[in-house]
């Protein structure tokens, strides 16, 4: 099959969808048939199902909850908006690694901006931040709220409001492992997953200590990049769904 032949088969399931929830009356709230009852109602299939559910929570008709299933929506008020520029929740690998690329291109350079105008204030939080840090290596939380305190530390120190409403917007959805319920195999894994993070995080504070923006930009897109990277495989090590970003 070609591309283009897949699309149209997307495209022809989206109406088929459309019209399987007006005809049978589904509300927001209702449960969609499953993938496999989804592929054998319409003849096509698990792929073709994915982009055209993918291309409906697009436009905000469908939400999908981990592990449940997915459901309708309420339709889109007429000439509102139908995109969000993130994810609602972290609940798809492919969002997550998605929205890990697109922070890869804002937080680098507000790195690199943090190494120029930071303060002693702003390395204090930041400090302050990589010491809760290590203190909740040994819970459940894996270190997440003290993850997304650094990085709006970084965000502070740019002296940019914007770069801190950015993390701020995005809120938990910054830091997913834990929504996610990310799982080791065992502590030892859990431990050397949590201490990559940390070194990672020590050298990009040392970087914006020494007032080194190019080692700055470059700590930072190493850690976002090696947390793509993380994401990714365990994602596939889950075998979860995951869109074009798990594509090898």
């Amino acid at each position: 099959m070609t591309a283009t032949e897949a699309f149209g088969l997307a495209d022809r399931v989206k109406g088929d969808l459309i019209r399987l929830i007006e005809g049978e009356k589904l509300a927001p709230g209702a449960k969609l048939p499953t993938a496999d009852q989804l592929c054998a109602r319409f003849a096509v299939s698990r792929t073709v199902v994915r982009e055209a559910i993918a291309s409906l929570k697009a436009e905000g008709r469908l939400r999908s909850l981990r592990g449940s299933g997915v459901y309708v929506s309420a339709p889109p008020a007429p000439g509102g908006a139908t995109f969000s520029l993130f994810m609602a929740a972290p609940e798809e690998i492919g969002d997550v690694l998605d929205l890990l690329e697109f922070r890869i291109s804002v937080e680098t350079e507000a790195t690199a901006l943090a190494a120029e105008r930071r303060t002693e204030t702003n390395l204090l939080r930041m400090e302050q931040a990589m010491t809760q840090f290590g203190r909740h290596l040994d819970d459940n939380s894996l270190a997440a709220d003290a993850d997304r305190a650094f990085h709006r530390a970084i965000a502070d120190a740019t002296n940019n409001r914007r770069f801190r409403m950015f993390v701020d917007e995005m809120g938990e959805r910054l830091i997913p492992r834990r929504a996610l319920g990310a799982s080791f195999a065992d502590e030892a894994s859990k431990q050397d997953f949590l201490d990559v993070i940390m070194a990672e995080h020590q050298l990009i504070f040392a970087a914006i200590s020494d007032r080194q923006p190019e080692a700055a930009r470059t700590a930072m897109r190493k850690h976002l990049e090696g947390g793509r990277r993380r994401y990714r495989e365990w994602s596939i090590a889950h075998d979860l769904p995951s869109g074009r970003g798990l594509q090898p």
